[in-house]
């Protein structure tokens, strides 16, 4: 059981209670008579703002929203990129693949007691397109209801790979229709089917969650570890500044953090807290990159861009979490292979002499490019360090910070001269499926998301991503044809140590992110 350290200067303590509004202990290191553990309190390192069923992907959601809304299906626990039976049963593929028939489990129940029926997963999913968070959804054409637990997923065409339509199966989140409206759109009070209930939810500061008893899951040997609630009340703080939530850790007002910098970890694998906490070191599965506009910069400015910079000195920038990125992936991704790193390109070469040269030959003139990122810290200080890096190669930008629906309209075709470079991050369950959005020309009708029109680009992702050829052999080919065309520059991978109380033995994790909820605990 963790000791409560309180070695820190009074500044330091209310510096704590600020942070999180007191100075009461996290963990009890109780387990309950329902074998429960009593108490876990995570540092989340975000706002979720609501608590709406929108978006899984926005920044610290996918530690723990699974645990209040669930998918159709779920990945498998091993990574592989099978499909676990959820929401879902299972299904059945029609018209050579361009229909599936699926089957909805017929016990699931939410929070108020209202059946989950193939209407609502028909409401939930025209209601993400509709709101523009329907990531993804290439493929998707529409769904059609058979009966109340059976329908129609009707496809575009047939989907190459798994990872093609693995938003529209395991990233959109399924609630009643019913809940929705009885619940004013689920913003601050949210009723899932997942297996734990939100009890408090403050913006800005917390969410509050208590096991569900009622859960329709408990009865379904065959889901993932992931859905069963081991905590018995689960609170997430947000503490933006890592520095804060070390020291929630180091006095015990915090049990878990996943975003503590490499640089902070001593004191938790050697030092005074060695006793309290164990250590990982996490590489996540998304990463950071820099593209041009392709319609407003050519291919010699592209290439003038990236011998500038030095992704180094950008990590360093965003702090201490971030290392540079010498592919467009990391070791994370299922399909990750050595053979996939771009060293001795652009990428790894730092030269200023040779974007000179790129620069006159490109014919830029000194005008002032755009460059549009998402509002938060690491996003800023990533641009403002680009920005630097490439004044120096007489390359002038201008920085254009907004938030992510501003984002997601800017960079669609019909404003595509309001900017001339992203900076962007993406991820997923495995690294050609990454590429979607960079490489697939249907994401923009025609354009990929930075606006490229490349047949070539097109038919080498394509075979990269289809089964019979998801190879590195073929993935190196999409790489190497990016590289000649300079496309793209890999900026960052996040690493950082994900610290957590002793009293857990075992952590369950999706896709490289933990979820405490679900943890093995071993209480003395």
């Amino acid at each position: 059981m963790k000791k409560n350290t309180l070695s820190k200067a009074v500044a330091m303590g209310l510096a704590v209670s600020m942070a999180f509004g007191s100075t009461s202990m996290a963990a009890s290191g109780t387990i309950l008579d329902n074998g429960r553990y009593e108490k876990l309190v995570v540092a989340i390192s975000e706002d979720p703002q609501d608590l709406e069923g929108d978006d899984v992907n926005v920044g610290s959601r996918y530690y723990w929203i699974y645990g209040i809304y669930e998918s159709l299906f779920d990945f498998a626990d091993d990574n592989s990129g099978e499909l676990l039976p959820c929401l879902a049963s299972g299904y059945e593929e029609v018209d050579d693949g361009a229909s599936w028939i699926v089957t909805l489990n017929d016990d699931i129940y939410d929070w108020d007691g209202n059946n989950i029926t193939s209407s609502d997963v028909k409401f939930c999913f025209e209601w993400m397109i509709n709101n523009g968070q329907a990531i993804r959804f290439d493929y998707f054409d529409s769904i059609e209801v058979i009966d109340d637990y059976t329908f129609y997923i009707h496809w575009t065409e047939t989907p190459p790979a798994i990872s093609e339509v693995e938003f529209p199966l395991v990233r959109t989140l399924i609630f009643s229709e019913k809940a929705y409206e009885d619940h004013n759109g689920m913003t601050t009070d949210p009723c899932g089917t997942g297996c734990y209930i939100v009890t408090e939810f403050v913006a800005g500061s917390k969410v509050v969650m208590e096991a569900n008893d009622n859960y329709w899951g408990l009865d379904h040997d065959e889901l993932s570890g992931r859905h069963t609630a081991t905590v018995q009340t689960l609170e997430l703080d947000v503490v933006s500044e890592a520095s804060t939530a070390v020291i929630g850790l180091e006095t015990g007002t915090l049990d878990v953090c996943s975003y503590v910098p490499l640089s902070m970890l001593e004191e938790f694998q050697t030092g005074s807290q060695s006793e309290d906490y164990t250590v990982e070191i996490l590489t996540q599965g998304d990463f950071w990159y820099f593209a041009p506009n392709a319609q407003t910069v050519n291919e010699e400015l592209r290439r003038a861009m990236y011998y500038a910079l030095d992704n180094e000195t950008i990590c360093t920038a965003m702090g201490g979490s971030y290392t540079a990125a010498t592919t467009l992936g990391t070791e994370a991704f299922t399909d990750y292979d050595e053979s996939l790193e771009l060293t001795d390109t652009y990428v790894t070469e730092y030269d200023l002499d040779k974007a000179a040269e790129c620069v006159e030959a490109s014919g830029y003139s000194g005008e002032t490019l755009t460059l549009i990122c998402v509002n938060n810290e690491a996003a800023v200080a990533a641009a403002t360090m680009i920005q630097l890096l490439l004044a120096q190669a007489g390359i002038n930008i201008e920085i254009n910070a907004v938030t992510n629906d501003t984002y997601n309209t800017i960079t669609s075709p019909a404003y595509s001269d309001e900017w001339d470079i992203m900076i962007n991050t993406l991820g997923g369950s495995n690294m050609v499926g990454s590429w979607h959005l960079m490489m697939d020309n249907e994401v923009n009708n025609g354009l990929t998301f930075s606006l490229i029109e490349d047949d070539t680009l097109q038919e080498l992702y394509e075979t990269a991503t289809a089964d019979a050829t998801h190879d590195a052999e073929h993935m190196r080919a999409v790489l190497d044809y990016v590289v000649e065309n300079a496309y793209f520059y890999p900026i960052a991978k996040i690493s950082s140590g994900l610290v957590y109380t002793n009293d857990i033995s075992e952590m369950f994790y999706r896709e490289g992110y933990y979820t405490p909820g679900a943890a093995t605990f071993s209480v003395e």
